[in-house]
């Protein structure tokens, strides 16, 4: 086999690859729309059931309203006593 014989081989087996990735990408691609689009229409349909009974929809929490207090966490970082004289030796 020559040099030339590699080259065509090489790119012939990078064309597949990429051809599979692209197939295999395209198939999750539609599988994950069609599972979401059934999820949102069986919400959509859940929460117009609830309207006709006189109920509001179920609605997802805010990440603030994840939390048990319902406050958003805050977290406040105060330097230490052995950074303050960390930074009085320079």
């Amino acid at each position: 086999m020559n040099n030339n014989d590699h080259s065509v081989g090489s790119a012939l087996v990078r064309i597949l690859a990429l051809t599979g990735g692209a197939i295999a990408g395209a198939i999750l691609a539609n599988w994950f729309d069609k599972t979401l689009t059934d999820r949102l229409h069986e919400k959509s349909q859940h929460d117009k059931e609830r309207y006709a009974r006189g109920l509001a929809p179920l609605s997802q929490p805010d990440h603030k309203e994840r939390s048990k207090s319902g406050a958003p966490h805050i977290i406040k970082v105060e330097p230490s006593k052995e950074a303050d004289d960390q930074w009085e030796g320079l």
